[in-house]
């Protein structure tokens, strides 16, 4: 992505007591966050495609920022070696003010059940009046940490 005033990159990573393996699968298979992080993710809907094929069509029902918000997204990228996750957002109310909109996740083993995920939100503003997408930075952390409980 070119680097302009309306292009961004966010990142955060945060060490979860969860195998990568088991993480990972989280977004593989994204149906199963709804199960496991039931007060940030309402739903997980296959729109197109098969579960955990490339190519395949995912809207999410979510809360961010205390709001009620759905994001469509294609995805990308599935690298069971190296644990990534690649999702370009297409559509939805969490993506308003964005010309293009990628959520990577990245998932790297820490030792028994244990894993680093690291969150790279890639985005193009509308216009610089859009503000960063911090709100959703919020929401990740949230689906972190209900992951975590439910695996614990």
């Amino acid at each position: 992505m070119a680097q302009t005033p309306l292009c961004g990159k966010l990142s955060f990573e945060m060490e979860v007591k969860v195998s990568a393996d088991k993480y990972h699968e989280q977004f593989v298979l994204p149906y199963l966050t709804a199960k496991s992080c039931p007060k940030v993710i309402n739903k997980v809907d296959l729109l197109e495609g098969q579960w955990g094929e490339q190519g395949s069509v995912i809207l999410w029902d979510f809360v961010s920022d205390c709001k009620p918000a759905t994001a469509k997204q294609i995805v990308e990228v599935i690298d069971p070696k190296n644990k990534r996750v690649v999702y370009n957002v297409i559509g939805g109310s969490a993506v308003e003010g964005w010309k293009s909109f990628k959520n990577i996740v990245d998932v790297t083993p820490k030792g028994e059940g244990r894993c680093s995920v690291c969150w790279t939100l890639e985005y193009e503003k509308i216009s610089e009046s859009t503000p960063d997408p911090t709100t959703i930075i919020g929401a990740l952390n949230e689906v972190n940490k209900g992951i975590e409980a439910y695996f614990n």
